[in-house]
């Protein structure tokens, strides 16, 4: 279950983090966050336009105040990351199968 934690929100920000959960509400919050840890495609910048978020600081806050459950790392691309760099680091070639993420292959629905 994700959660608010007024504690965890150092005293700099707590009136910003509560004009933003006066604006949308903790769902969307939350929603947000979740997207973000989720998603390679929703980055940083993503969840401060759309929450109206003007300061990084502000941002990171905002994670670490609210419990929000991050998803749990894919172990095939892990140990693709990992083979990666191995070559990379022996300064060795990246075959060409290495260099992209299985979930950036073509699917069909």
């Amino acid at each position: 279950m994700s959660d608010f934690h007024p504690d965890r929100v150092r005293d700099d920000y707590k009136a910003d983090i509560q004009a933003i959960r006066d604006r949308y509400g903790d769902e969307i919050i939350i929603d947000w966050i979740e997207r973000y840890y989720a998603s390679p495609d929703v980055d940083r910048d993503d969840v401060m336009t759309g929450l109206g978020i003007d300061y990084v600081g502000t941002f990171y806050e905002m994670l670490i105040a609210y419990d929000v459950e991050k998803p749990e790392p894919d172990p095939v691309e892990e140990i693709r990351q990992i083979e990666m760099m191995r070559l990379i680091l022996d300064g060795k070639e990246v075959p060409e199968t290495l260099r992209k993420p299985a979930s950036w292959v073509k699917q069909l629905n």
